[in-house]
């Protein structure tokens, strides 16, 4: 079992200091699975002004029928609508597709390397990760992307190396299991189910596809920055109009994510129809912290019926309670407007 090191108060509360100046960063992403992915990882590229982006971790994910209906992935109003299509087509959890975590990081990983091509970024940006969940609670999975966080957070710099965690936790746990030091170093800051003070079971596509990994998250004492994506994430919402009025003819990036949303079911409901950009709430935090309302509170454990289990005496994290929707879209589509005629 991995023993990792506990920082003195005045140190934890100095790491988990909101950002004041240009930062060193990776992103750790599940993209492909949703779009919002996307979205953050290009508006992280245009904030090169705020941002020094080091690397882009493909982590893995997947799913299938009896998950999504009730393993808790999914929120219990999006297993009712996914129910009520279901019953529409006339489906049963058995016809639901199955996606093994292994496709799911290879599918990332394609697209990270899309993605920086793009850019025009460089190629060295798009590292893969664990190909699949931690086999267990203590059992470290080694991969390119492991060693290079390890490897980067020994690096000299001013100020912590910020991991935005955009997926399940497992390149992270993973190297936080190899190498315990790395609490010292880096400061991650992950989107995720529900606010700590939440009674209810979690339901999050980031926290319970891998539990080892997000146990080990919130259990070794890793500054932690939680922004949940319940209700506070959730306020990025935008329309599949709005991105192409906004995204459309902005550049090949701008572009990109046109064609990207045009292939998500955002695209396909009447007028109205929102989708969630969960992901930009990380992006987001480290740009500009006004943005965000947040609090110091004890880091909760994961039950086993995945409730928070309230620790007093635990290591403080930071937490979202409320974000600036609009700040944060206005950045978005003027970085990319910039870019365009630049």
């Amino acid at each position: 079992m991995s023993v990792f090191p506990r920082l003195a108060p005045d140190r934890r509360e100095a790491l988990l200091a909101e950002p004041t100046g240009p930062v060193d960063v990776v992103i750790d992403t599940d993209v492909t699975n949703e779009v919002d992915d996307q979205l953050a990882i290009v508006w992280a590229l245009l904030r090169g002004d705020r941002l020094r982006l080091h690397g882009l971790y493909a982590c893995p994910y997947g799913w299938d029928g009896p998950r999504r209906l009730g393993g808790g992935l999914t929120s219990a109003l999006g297993q009712r609508r996914l129910r009520a299509r279901m019953a529409q087509q006339g489906l049963s959890a058995a016809d639901l597709p199955v996606l093994d975590p292994a496709e799911g990081h290879r599918r990332a990983l394609e697209e990270l390397h899309r993605i920086v091509d793009v850019a025009g970024a460089p190629t060295d940006l798009a590292l893969g990760g664990v190909p699949g969940y931690l086999p267990g609670p203590a059992e470290p999975v080694e991969c390119p992307a492991v060693d290079h966080l390890i490897e980067l957070s020994h690096a000299e710099r001013d100020g912590p190396l910020y991991v935005l965690a955009i997926g399940g936790a497992t390149n992270v746990a993973s190297a936080l299991l190899t190498d315990p030091t790395l609490v010292e170093r880096i400061v991650v800051v992950w989107t995720s189910a529900y606010p700590s003070f939440w009674p209810e079971p979690n339901a999050s596509f980031n926290l319970a596809q891998d539990l080892h990994a997000s146990r080990v998250l919130l259990d070794s004492g890793v500054p932690l920055v939680y922004l949940p994506g319940y209700y506070v994430g959730e306020q990025l919402r935008t329309t599949f109009e709005e991105v192409r009025a906004h995204m459309s003819g902005k550049g090949p990036l701008g572009d990109y994510l046109v064609e990207v949303c045009a292939r998500h079911s955002m695209s396909d409901g009447p007028p109205g129809t929102s989708k969630v950009m969960w992901d930009l709430i990380n992006v987001a935090w480290v740009l500009e912290p006004e943005w965000l309302v947040t609090k110091l509170v004890a880091t909760p454990g994961l039950g086993p019926d995945l409730r928070w289990q309230a620790r007093p005496d635990a290591p403080l994290m930071r937490e979202a309670v409320d974000i600036d929707r609009d700040a944060v879209f206005v950045d978005l589509y003027a970085r990319l407007a910039a870019a365009a005629i630049s």
